[in-house]
């Protein structure tokens, strides 16, 4: 196996792995919007409720396809989860934009 090839595989582990950690977090923020936690994990689904959630057209979700854009679109949905969840304050922004599933798993976790 070629230098190139590890890269390419470590890039798909740590992608993976952040993947899961976002899908996790997720799944503790959606039964708090009614939605159901199994929806955090399929992949294409999550992002239609996590836009309906946020009052999006489930649509919207599909802006996450287009290179570049899907990183403002993402930054958005995160900063707009949070402060539909009542998390105003610029560290929540802030930490959505930089650590999205400690915000979410905050909001999941909280009564």
């Amino acid at each position: 196996m070629g230098h190139k090839t590890t890269e390419q595989v470590t890039a798909i582990f740590i992608f993976l792995f952040l993947y899961i950690i976002l899908c996790l977090s997720l799944s503790w923020v959606f039964p708090k919007a009614g939605v159901e936690a199994s929806k955090a994990w399929i992949p294409g689904i999550n992002f239609v409720e996590w836009c309906k959630i946020i009052g999006r057209k489930p649509s919207h979700a599909l802006w996450l396809l287009f290179p570049i854009v899907n990183i403002f679109i993402f930054t958005g949905m995160c900063i707009d989860l949070v402060r539909s969840f009542g998390m105003m304050r610029f560290w929540h922004s802030t930490l959505a934009v930089i650590l999205p599933p400690v915000i979410f798993y905050m909001i999941g976790k909280n009564d």
